[in-house]
């Protein structure tokens, strides 16, 4: 049993230093940074390092398993920033209520798993209290692991039925099998069923699913799971530059939205005047960040020369990233035609291809 838990361990082990390195030199190949994500792949690493030392420890004249108590609170606090990670894809800040479920979960997780290696080795607690309390830490772990990965799950799911794309329902279909993973590993904890071995495997094949894609295509991170209408870019007093509508391949778009036409000067206008009304005559110190209406929203980025804004369902971090990503970029590239007293569209014919770039899996077409 000791040679199959260290072949095991052992390509856990492998797998995330493979999914990190290749994570960090995608990352910095293609300027697409997921910290959270790449943080969890590291903490995976090491967590994999110390349960090889675990395995070992009779060979190191150690008796008692701290080694493997140490590498599950590291694999819960793994799991707790991927967690963090599915919300970045769907939201601009975490929800409230499942930020409080997966804390719950963490917290629990890791003091009983605590309480458990500390009454299992230094106490003279009754043996029933002390299967209590294992059982308790086993139910909030694979809670945990099992919350976060059905999220996940739908993240995914949610992202197939709007992009319709065959990547996101891969991922969510690997997300699916580590949370089945989960379940096998408390039904093999609690009700003494021999499968701890298939839940490791189903983690281990769902874990190379769903890594693999970002790091073939470290784009998806910023796949976006929300529907994106238009992109529009304009100076600080309000002239209009740019304005792109995107594409959208899902059933539910509105058309009444996509087929829109947009007057540039009126949207630049209004949002610059709303700007100023704030700023001028409110005494705001911050620049203008979001527009909201019950359904829709305008969110923008403003620099010293330029300010873009993209109307969406709502934002999420990773669209708002991409937003911040593409104001810089053409504040670097333009910064001269920028400041000029009269704005030529002549000037910034390569804005769509900046654009393009910036959000690889939007379809763009300009106004």
């Amino acid at each position: 049993m000791a040679d199959i838990n260290i072949i095991i361990s052992s390509i856990f082990l492998g797998l995330f230093f493979l999914l990190f390195s290749l994570m960090v030199y995608q990352s910095i190949r293609k300027q697409r940074k997921a910290y959270l994500l790449t943080i969890s792949l590291f903490l995976g690493s090491i967590g994999g390092i110390i349960s090889i030392f675990d395995i070992i420890r009779d060979s190191l004249g150690i008796q008692h398993r701290y080694f493997l108590f140490l590498a599950l609170v590291i694999a819960s606090i793994s799991y707790y920033l991927i967690y963090l990670f599915f919300e970045q894809l769907i939201e601009e800040r975490p929800n409230r209520i499942r930020l409080v479920i997966a804390s719950i979960f963490l917290f629990s997780s890791i003091i009983f798993n605590q309480l458990f290696f500390y009454f299992a080795y230094y106490s003279n607690i009754e043996t029933s209290y002390v299967k209590a309390i294992e059982i308790l830490w086993d139910i909030s772990y694979d809670a945990l692991g099992l919350f976060i990965f059905i999220f996940g799950a739908y993240v995914h799911f949610k992202s197939y039925h709007i992009n319709k794309e065959w990547i996101p329902l891969v991922q969510a279909i690997s997300l699916i099998f580590i949370s089945i993973g989960f379940i096998f590993g408390f039904l093999s904890d609690v009700i003494s069923l021999s499968i701890p071995k298939i839940g490791d495997i189903l983690k281990i094949v769902g874990i190379v699913a769903f890594s693999g894609v970002y790091i073939v295509r470290i784009d998806y991170i910023y796949r976006l799971p929300v529907n994106v209408y238009f992109i529009l870019i304009f100076t600080q007093s309000g002239l209009n530059i740019h304005i792109s509508q995107t594409h959208l391949v899902s059933e539910e778009v509105d058309l009444d939205v996509t087929e829109k036409q947009y007057d540039e000067k009126l949207l630049s206008g209004v949002i610059t005047a709303i700007s100023n009304l704030l700023k001028e005559s409110l005494g705001s110190r911050e620049q203008l960040e979001k527009i909201v209406s019950g359904d829709r929203e305008i969110i923008l980025d403003s620099g010293e020369i330029a300010t873009c804004a993209i109307l969406c369902d709502r934002s999420t971090f990773f669209l708002h990233r991409s937003l911040v990503d593409l104001r810089k970029s053409i504040e670097k590239k333009y910064k001269l035609e920028l400041t000029k007293t009269i704005i030529h569209k002549a000037d910034f014919i390569e804005l769509s291809t900046i654009i393009q770039q910036t959000f690889p899996f939007l379809v763009i077409e300009e106004v």
